[in-house]
């Protein structure tokens, strides 16, 4: 079992007492391009440290000193702090800047790019059984995951990735059946027979009728009605020359149906990325929840246990006592409420990988910022105007109805065959006669099959009206997309800049709430202050504490956001405009 590693326990009224708070200076703040920065820049001091923090060999703290006023739409790229050394133990707030950020491919090549825990490998290999008994239900072990890997485990066995492959392959198929049409069609068709007249028979019988009542002799060589077998060998060649256009609008209608499935997949395969990712920071989400209110259960059992202290010298109150009491009853509740929450994103996150049902998850990455985004808000734009499946799918569904109404009208074109025979024929007779036909022959046909249906009722051409209303349908719905698009884009972009402008304030806001909690028991313990003041100071550390794990996972998502919104479609420039 792999337990989740959780943030150091609040410190004591005696170790907060001994804490020097120490500001770290930098050579080179983080500054937002483009923006003016103040004459002092605000440096973040010892915010709580959320997850595994021991892969921070190099690290960069955080400043800011923003203008209120942007002149530049650029997202701050984090990648431009540069690498700094705490001076301290008490360092401020750690982000560790990937050097590269990982895109999955966007269609999924059947093996993991990631090296994941071998124990999550291997799928169920009977998708249809289901246990029996609560032994085959139950948690066998819990393993810690990486959101990369995440990802990879989830393009590998998500079924709706299958299906889309799958579909893939299917209009492949079809494709390839409707460009065997650019091909002649060459047959061979074989025949061995023997028959016997019927029809013979009963002029034979009619015949021997005839003769027995003129009382002369039936000679059965009168009627020729003599077994005959026969062996017929033909070899046919055809071809369509494509008058009528039918074959080059079946074979276009074949292509753009294989394009837009290859585009599902793309759009599948980019939306389970952006899903995995937004429930794998849901985890880290419960997790930091469990952590902080781990700490909130702390502070208020040390809040009740000087009020009793206290209480027992006799300078404190029973109504103190019962304060903390109701405090410490209320913080455990929340701290149970967000263990519930954390074991429900776990198994959630396992239903989303389609792994075994008796293996647990755990986030195996810290909680921190995950990357940056270098591109300003027009650039992004731009390019998600240019890689969006989304976008793409309605040219290509344009493209299509095109190809529908040119099949629709072939159905009242000319048509033009050209076809060719060759024949080889055996026959043998049971008539002994030396004029009897039999032995071998053989024989050619050539010709056209010319064809034009003049008139269907209009059938036709309501057809082709309909295919030209979807062409108009698509390009409305092409708009829609687009603008859909861009306030996707926005929205994420927005929510980028404010989440981390967050992560600065809320860094400061805990810093400051710790100080005052130290402040308040201190003022607690002289006589000075009240067990109130010492109440509101641990409730307004927790919801700082709360505000900076939000900012931090508000960040990440508004980066997965744009990730999706913009998608990473290799070539995926749109292939026509409306």
């Amino acid at each position: 079992m792999t337990s989740i590693n959780r943030a150091p326990i609040m410190e004591t009224v005696n170790d907060l007492a001994q804490t020097e708070t120490q500001a770290l200076g930098l050579t080179n703040p983080l500054r937002l391009p483009g923006r003016n920065n103040r004459n002092s820049a605000t440096t973040i001091y010892n915010p709580p440290t959320f997850g595994n923090t021991s892969t921070q060999k190099k690290s960069a703290q955080i400043t800011t000193g923003l203008n209120q006023t942007p002149s530049s739409n650029t997202v701050p790229n984090l990648a431009r702090i540069e690498n700094q050394k705490p001076s301290s133990r008490n360092s401020g707030f750690i982000i560790v800047q990937q050097t590269t950020e990982n895109f999955p491919p966007p269609v999924p090549n059947g093996t993991l790019q990631t090296n994941p825990p071998p124990q999550i490998l291997p799928k169920s290999s009977n998708p249809l059984n289901f246990p029996i008994t609560p032994d085959e239900v139950q948690i066998e072990e819990t393993i810690p995951i990486t959101l990369e890997q995440a990802i990879d485990l989830a393009r590998r066995n998500n079924p709706e990735i299958e299906i889309a492959q799958l579909e893939v392959e299917r209009s492949r198929a079809s494709m390839r059946e409707a460009q065997a049409a650019l091909w002649p069609s060459l047959t061979f068709e074989s025949a061995l027979q023997r028959t016997e007249s019927a029809s013979g028979d009963l002029q034979a019988k009619a015949q021997q009728r005839l003769a027995e009542s003129r009382g002369t002799e039936f000679i059965d060589t009168d009627i020729q009605n003599f077994p005959v077998t026969t062996f017929d060998n033909t070899f046919r060649f055809d071809y369509d020359l494509g008058l009528g256009k039918a074959r080059s609008a079946r074979i276009g209608i074949a292509r753009e149906q294989m394009h837009l499935r290859e585009l599902e997949l793309e759009r599948v395969s980019e939306q389970l990325r952006f899903d995995v990712s937004d429930e794998y920071y849901d985890l880290q989400e419960a997790d930091g929840r469990v952590r902080i209110g781990e700490a909130a259960v702390a502070n208020a059992r040390k809040s009740l246990e000087d009020a009793e202290a206290l209480e027992r010298a006799g300078v404190g109150t029973r109504f103190d006592v019962l304060q903390a009491q109701v405090t410490l009853s209320n913080e455990q509740q929340n701290l149970t409420n967000a263990f519930r929450d954390q074991r429900t994103a776990q198994r959630r996150l396992v239903e989303r990988l389609n792994i075994s049902q008796l293996i647990n998850l755990t986030a195996a990455d810290p909680i921190e910022p995950a990357g940056s985004w270098p591109l300003s808000l027009d650039e992004t734009i731009v390019s998600a105007f240019q890689n969006r499946a989304e976008l793409e799918q309605q040219l290509v569904q344009r493209d299509l109805s095109d190809e529908q109404r040119k099949l629709a009208l072939s159905a009242i074109r000319p048509s033009l065959n050209f076809f060719a025979s060759y024949n080889v024929l055996a026959l043998t007779t049971d008539n002994l006669s030396p004029f009897a036909a039999r032995g071998w022959a053989d024989g050619t046909t050539v010709g056209f099959n010319f064809r034009w249906n003049f008139f269907d009722g209009g059938a036709a051409r309501a057809a082709a009206r309909q295919s030209i209303l979807d062409q108009d349908i698509a390009e409305n719905r092409f708009e829609q997309v687009r603008n859909q698009v861009r306030r996707e884009v926005e929205q994420a972009f927005f929510g980028l800049e404010a989440s981390f402008e967050n992560i600065s304030t809320a860094e400061l806001g805990v810093e400051q709430a710790k100080e005052a909690l130290r402040l308040a028991r201190l003022r607690f313990q002289a006589g000075v202050g009240t067990q109130l003041e010492v109440i509101n100071a641990e409730t307004d550390l927790t919801r700082a504490e709360n505000n900076l794990l939000t900012a931090i996972i508000d960040y990440n998502r508004s980066l997965s956001e744009l990730q999706r919104a913009v998608s990473n479609l290799p070539g995926g420039d749109l292939s026509d405009t409306p």
